[in-house]
This record gives structure tokens, sequence and C-alpha cells, in this order.
């Protein structure tokens, strides 16, 4: 039952069976806690997931590989990359799942040279690599920037390892390029490759596209992603975002009018945090939390303090075409903003801060949240669809580079 609701996206109810189970006295086992801890990596609720490892100490599952491969897969989904490699260092296996877990998990985290280190360890320990090893390698490098790494990794997968590319390690391929600015690179690999290109392969030259501000490839692209999925959102918010940033507003009305006419939907924006076992979740201008009046105070305080160390709002990223005062404004009330301004006055001054956003954060946030891990003094961890941020002293894990 606990695996069932797990593998239908149901975790709330796999870890209310499982309280269940205890209260009727039936002793979990290894495969139980393996589940248990998946379903804690998917709702990011680390300190669930804390309490779940507590029982595997407790009960002594923690020597077992399967469940140590879940605890650090869900340390790491979970920001906390430090305790993943700690459980890593202490497993001492030879086992390639839980090897690829900790590959994987450093990857999201961007920590590229971690990564690339950790495998030649996996060689000199002579443990095989497979498919799964080296989607962790090349999404390194991807958001490290690691173009000609990414190209020999990819090469010496067929050539030295036997493993044959398949679509997930061209996706990664093409979005190392994308992110390192060859679009034109990036969209002649999709066309030479031996699969029918992903629509997450599109979206991620989309993506790049934005960032570049390839207005004719982002177009062009856009055109495939819709011929794949024409109901897709991205689509049209990317192009109308492309279109934006060069200032050509008549073709945002008409990216704008198109997903009207089609009845398409954006998916909204919305980022959320867990603070003492409860998950927040706010939305653009959100005010209906209890505590809004406190959180906008808290945003106001912010900004102010943040201006004072340099912070400049970041207009571009209001796809809007209105006065620039105007633009400033609505920048200030981002969903990322509203929940790190909640973990600020409902966290003790020590504690980090863990955010998670469905989408990519903007640029503006991105630098804004910099300066306030400076100004507060704290440790904030944002995940966005693509990878982890860790804010320290107004520094960001990523360099800049996401």
């Amino acid at each position: 039952m606990i695996s069932g609701c797990v593998e239908n996206g149901d975790e709330d109810r796999a870890l209310s069976i499982y309280h269940r189970m205890r209260l009727s006295g039936v002793q979990p086992d290894e495969y139980t806690f393996a589940t248990l801890v998946k379903a804690s990596s998917c709702l990011t609720a680390l300190e669930q997931g804390r309490q779940i490892h507590a029982n595997v100490i407790k009960l002594d599952y923690g020597s077992d590989p399967f469940v140590g491969t879940s605890l650090i897969d869900m340390y790491a989904k979970c920001g906390n990359i430090g305790d993943a490699y700690l459980l890593f260092q202490k497993a001492n296996t030879r086992n390639i799942a839980l090897w690829n877990a900790m590959l994987v998990g450093l990857a999201q985290h961007g920590n590229a040279k971690e990564v690339l280190n950790l495998f030649k360890v996996m060689e000199s320990n002579g443990i095989e690599p497979d498919k799964v090893t080296f989607v962790g390698v090349l999404s390194a490098c991807s958001h490290s920037g690691l173009i000609s790494e990414a190209y020999k990794y990819f090469d010496s997968m067929t050539k030295k390892y036997g493993v044959k590319p398949e679509i997930e390690h061209y996706s990664c391929l093409v979005d190392a390029l994308g992110r390192a600015g060859h679009v034109q690179e990036a969209e002649n690999l999709i066309v030479s490759m031996p699969f029918e290109a992903s629509a997450s392969m599109y979206k991620a030259l989309l993506g790049a596209c934005r960032v570049q501000g390839d207005t004719e490839t982002g177009k062009r692209v856009t055109a495939q992603l819709l011929a794949l999925e024409p109901s897709d959102s991205a689509a049209y918010v990317l192009l109308s975002n492309i279109c934006a940033a060069a200032k050509q507003w008549d073709d945002v009305t008409d990216a704008r009018k198109m997903m009207e006419r089609k009845k398409v939907k954006k998916d909204p924006g919305f980022s959320w945090i867990d603070v003492k076992n409860k998950v927040h979740l706010f939305v653009v201008d959100d005010k209906s939390h209890p505590q809004t009046d406190l959180i906008y105070d808290k945003v106001e305080d912010l900004i102010n303090r943040i201006r004072k160390e340099g912070y400049v709002p970041d207009t571009d990223f209001v796809l809007l075409d209105v006065e620039e005062e105007e633009k400033e404004h609505a920048l200030y009330h981002h969903s990322e903003k509203l929940a790190i301004a909640f973990g600020l006055i409902s966290t003790p001054p020590s504690s980090t801060i863990r955010v998670i956003k469905n989408l990519r954060v903007c640029g503006d946030c991105h630098s804004a949240i910099k300066y306030i891990s400076k100004v507060s003094q704290r440790e904030i961890v944002l995940r966005d669809a693509n990878r982890f941020h860790l804010f320290r002293d107004g520094i960001c894990s990523c360099g800049d580079y996401w």
C-alpha cells in the first residue's frame, strides 16, 4: 500500500499509512524504509525524512544498500548535500546505485568538480559506470559550463565503457551547449543525433535562446516544439519572454493571443517552504497567507537594506511594456522573495532557509537573494526547476551560471 501510494504520487497518504502501521504494531523492513524515504524525497520534506532516518538507525537498517541509496537521494533532493555525502562516505559499498545517487545529487547542486573527482575514484575502485552515471556526469558539466569535458565524457561512453548514449545523454549535451551560448551548435546536434528530439530538449534550447537573446532561433525552435506539443504553455511563454526581452511587443501580443485562441493556460509559478512540518506555498503578489502583512513588511525592509548594499532591480525580467518604476515594484513580490521573507520571520536566526520553486528562478530574484543572504547572515538553499542554489554571504554556489 505504501509503495502503491508513492508510485501514484500520493506521498502524504503513504506516510499516513506508515504511521497507522506502526500504531498497529507491524514492524517495517528495509523495503518499507526505502519507499518511505523516497516519499520524503518527492515531498522534499527534510524534517520528515530525518525522522524516518532516525527510525532506520533505531531498527538497524542503516547498512542496507537500498535504504542507504534512498537516504542519500533524499538528503540531496532536500538540499542537504553535506549530509548526503557523509552517508555516502560511511556506506563503503560497491553498489552502483549508491554511487549514482551521490553523483546525480552533486550534479543537481552544480558541484561539477566533486562529480568528476568522484567519477575518477569510482573508476579507480573498479566500479563500472552505467547510463545513469553518465547522466550525472554530463549534467554536472552542463551546470558548470564544462563543454570540452562534456564532449570528452560523452565520447568515452561508447569508446571506453561500451555504454550506448540515449536521448537523455544527448539532452544533457544540448543543454550544456545552450547554457554556454553555443545555440547553433546545440541546434545542429539535435538535427544530427539518431533520435527524434524530445520536447524537453527543445525547451532547454529555447531557454538558452532567451538567455542569449537569440530571437530568430527562438522562433524557429518554438515552431518545432509546438509541432510536438501544441498545448505546452512553456513554448508560448518562453517565446513571449524572448520577444519581450527584445522589446518586440507586437510579437509578445501575438504569442499571448495564440495561447488564448488555443485555450492554453500558463503554468503558474509558485514557491514553497516547510516550517515546522507545515508547507507554506506562495505565488506572485500572494496575499492569502495569514501573516501577509508581516511578510510584506519584511520584503520591504529587505529591499531597502539590499539596495544600500548595491542591489539594483533587473527590470529586463518584467515582461510588460510599462514604466520603469512599475517594473521595479512588480519584481518585489515574486513568490521566492515572499517565501524567503516568511522563512526569515518564522525560523531561528542561525537556521538555513530552504525554498523550492517549480520554475526556473529569474535573474532578478537570483541577484536579490544573494544580497539577502548577506544582509540577513543566513544560508539560503533554493531549488528551482533546473538545480540547487546555495546562497551564502552574498555569493551563490552556481557562480551565476545557471
